[in-house]
C-alpha cells in the first residue's frame, strides 16, 4: 500500500528538475515569468488583423511586438492545418489561422488575454511548447505560450476554442 502511494506522489511531482507550467488563477502580478514587456504592450493602440479560415499562399505575415485584435471565423468555418491539442465546442467557439515568420532563432511567446487553444504548425507539423503560463484572475493577459521558431520558416499559428470572436494576441521574443 505504501508502495502504491509513493507512486502517486511521484506521477504527481513529475521526474526530477522538470519545470511545472506556471498555471494560476491569481492576477497579472502572479505570473512567474517576466512579464513586462506584455503588460506594456497592452497599453497600445490595438491592430486590427483578420485570421484566415485557411492556410493561403497570399496570407499577410503576423506582425511581432504589436496588441492584435484577431477577427476569428466560427470553429465549423475554419480548416485546421492539423488537429488541435484540444477539442471544443464547435457551436460556441471560435478558430482561425495567422501566418507567422521570425526575425531569428529563439523562443517566441503567443499570449492572449482569452483561455482559446494555441497551436503552431510548421512544415514538419506540429511546433511543441516549450513553456506554458496561466493566469486565470488576470483579465488583460490569461495566458501565454513560448513555441522554439527559426527565422525562414512560415509558421501557421492555430487558434481555436475562443470563447470571443476577437480576442487579443501578442507575439513577443521570450525572454
Amino acid at each position: 500500500m505504501r508502495l502504491r502511494a509513493f507512486l502517486a506522489l511521484l506521477m504527481l511531482i513529475g521526474p526530477a528538475g522538470a519545470a511545472e507550467p506556471d498555471m494560476g488563477t491569481g492576477g497579472c502580478d502572479a505570473y512567474q515569468w517576466d512579464m513586462n514587456r506584455e503588460m506594456f504592450l497592452l497599453d497600445s493602440d490595438p491592430i486590427a488583423v483578420a485570421a484566415l479560415k485557411a492556410r493561403a499562399e497570399s496570407a499577410r505575415f503576423t506582425p511581432l511586438d504589436r496588441r492584435l485584435r484577431v477577427s476569428l471565423h466560427p470553429t465549423g468555418e475554419v480548416v485546421l492545418p492539423a488537429p488541435p491539442g484540444r477539442a471544443h465546442d464547435a457551436a460556441t467557439s471560435h478558430a482561425g489561422l495567422m501566418l507567422l515568420y521570425v526575425p531569428r532563432s529563439g523562443a517566441y511567446r503567443i499570449s492572449s488575454d482569452q483561455r482559446l487553444w494555441i497551436d503552431v504548425v510548421g512544415p514538419d507539423g506540429e511546433v511543441k511548447s516549450s513553456r506554458f503560463a496561466m493566469q486565470t484572475g488576470c483579465a488583460k493577459l490569461v495566458k501565454s505560450v513560448a513555441f522554439q521558431l527559426e527565422p525562414e520558416i512560415a509558421y501557421w499559428i492555430q487558434l481555436t476554442g475562443s470563447p470571443a470572436r476577437e480576442p487579443m494576441l501578442l507575439i513577443t521574443l521570450d525572454r
